[in-house]
């Protein structure tokens, strides 16, 4: 067929989806430090990774014909090995859940259950200020007090568990903690924010979106020995967003919600039937992907992965700690680093290193600005390439001079 009914020849149309192609930045992906997607690239650690990505993305498209009602009982298998699997490595004897949309989704969800658990119409829900925009969003989409406990001052990635009591009132439906925050890759308390909430009668929701899919495999592999107890095994903790297209590999998007038991689960469909989604009808097709992610993978295969993306944070640290002006903000325990300035104006930065092809987010705290670098396997051998940029590019860094702070913006994600 030389043309289609629309009138567009096959060349045409193959020419523009290359021009959309190359406009994604997809074949940029090794300098994207901050993303969502099928990480795995084969590496001289991670012999397997494009083959197991590959893999992948051959079970989502097998499947991206189908959705979760007539044609959904193998992705709801799926959906139930994923869960199962996942929620006893976090610690839960009995998990039970469902594959979302993404961390966002799994917070609604979440919050909806502990909402019809308590039989409100209205009320309250108190979180610290490191949590996901998502998380004043839902409030006020299901009419909840947004009550934000700010961090202890000149900490921004701690969490101070009497504030956190203190925030709460009468009508707290729910607590939300975070393990693996952004940006600063931080756990807050959740083992005293846990017995706060079991002792106050509140449930606790976990977002670990960042966290969730590499701390079980740093902790139970003995990377990280010390990382603060955040899941199932906390009693007070009733359910975890676990994000499978951040750590976890798979196609987005993919994201879970687990629940600690059935009975929560139930509350949950109770409040967004049939399934406990948002969302009615869902393709399949990110279930399969993220099914065959973790079946291909494994404990074995997920703890290669955290190591490797941690040594590329290890590797980004240490670089950037021998640049004069430079510091990463303290506290993170996954493969997230913010890099800011207390000296200098690291806008002009920013952007030059945008313009030299890297992509990260961007925040305005600490002010003026700090840049979010989260390494992933796809990124192998690119750090010191980053590093030279970043050097360059700190030539242009000025003097902070808070009269001008108002009148720069730096794009959060880069638009």
């Amino acid at each position: 067929m030389t043309a289609f009914p629309s009138g567009l020849a096959l060349a045409q149309f193959k020419s523009e989806l290359d021009r959309l192609e190359v406009v994604s930045r997809f074949p940029e992906m090794p300098n994207n430090l901050f993303d969502e997607g099928p990480h795995l690239v084969t590496t001289p650690t991670l012999p397997w990774g494009d083959e197991i990505r590959e893999l992948s993305v051959e079970a989502y498209r097998r499947f991206i014909h189908g959705e979760t009602w007539i044609t959904g009982s193998g992705a709801r298998q799926m959906e139930a090995d994923i869960i199962g699997w996942m929620g006893k490595l976090m610690g839960a004897e009995t998990p039970t859940g469902f594959i979302t949309a993404g961390g966002s989704e799994s917070n609604m969800c979440a919050i909806l259950t502990a909402k019809q658990l308590s039989g409100r119409r209205s009320g309250s829900v108190v979180f610290p200020g490191n949590g996901h925009y998502s998380l004043p969003k839902l409030c006020r989409m299901f009419d909840l007090d947004a009550i934000i406990v700010p961090a202890p001052e000149g900490h921004l990635d701690r969490v101070d568990p009497a504030a956190i009591e203190a925030a709460i009132r009468p009508d707290t439906i729910a607590i939300i903690a975070t393990a693996g925050t952004w940006a600063f890759g931080s756990v807050d308390p959740i083992a005293a924010i846990g017995e706060i909430a079991q002792r106050r009668g509140i449930y606790l929701h976990i977002d670990g979106a960042f966290g969730g899919y590499i701390l079980p495999f740093l902790e139970r592999s003995g990377y990280d020995r010390d990382i603060p107890v955040w899941d199932f095994r906390v009693p007070g903790v009733q359910s975890i967003s676990a994000d499978l297209h951040k750590n976890g590999m798979a196609p987005p998007p993919a994201g879970s919600l687990t629940f600690r038991n059935e009975a929560l689960l139930a509350a949950a469909k109770l409040i967004c039937p049939p399934n406990g989604t948002m969302s009615g009808t869902r393709g399949v097709g990110p279930i399969a992907g993220a099914w065959a992610m973790v079946k291909l993978l494994g404990e074995s295969g997920y703890t290669a992965v955290s190591h490797a993306s941690m040594a590329m944070r290890d590797e980004l640290v240490a670089g950037v700690l021998s640049i004069p002006g430079l510091q990463v903000y303290p506290g993170s325990r996954i493969n997230m680093t913010l890099i800011h300035s207390e000296s200098l104006d690291l806008r002009p930065v920013a952007e030059e290193l945008r313009r030299r092809g890297w992509m990260f987010a961007a925040r305005t705290v600490p002010a003026p600005v700090g840049m979010v670098f989260v390494p992933m396997p796809h990124n192998h051998g690119k750090i010191q390439s980053l590093l030279t940029h970043l050097k360059e590019a700190m030539k242009l860094a000025g003097p902070l001079d808070a009269a001008k702070e108002a009148d720069v913006k730096v794009s959060a994600y880069g638009f």
